[in-house]
């Protein structure tokens, strides 16, 4: 007698996500909102992603839209919510 049962269900796979689960995506939304905000008139705070990488960052941007630096996603989030 077999171990392997063929009554036994297949194991499902996950599919794969391709970029940060919908709630990391509504705080992203939000804090760039209030990045605006405080940084209206002077710099304007971007949040960009590359999917594939599986990385995102945060862009400081004249109001003209030219880029001055890029900064990590944390320091970008840490400016949106007022630190």
């Amino acid at each position: 007698m077999s171990l392997l049962s063929t009554d036994a269900p297949a194991p499902r796979s996950q599919p794969a996500h391709s970029g940060p689960p919908p709630e990391v995506l509504d705080e992203i939304a939000a804090a760039w909102e209030r990045g605006q905000g405080s940084l209206r008139g002077s710099l304007e705070l971007y949040f960009v992603s590359n999917p594939a990488l599986g990385r995102a960052w945060g862009e400081l941007r004249l109001p003209d839209g030219k880029r001055l630096t890029s900064i990590a996603a944390s320091e970008a989030i840490a400016i949106a919510c007022g630190a």
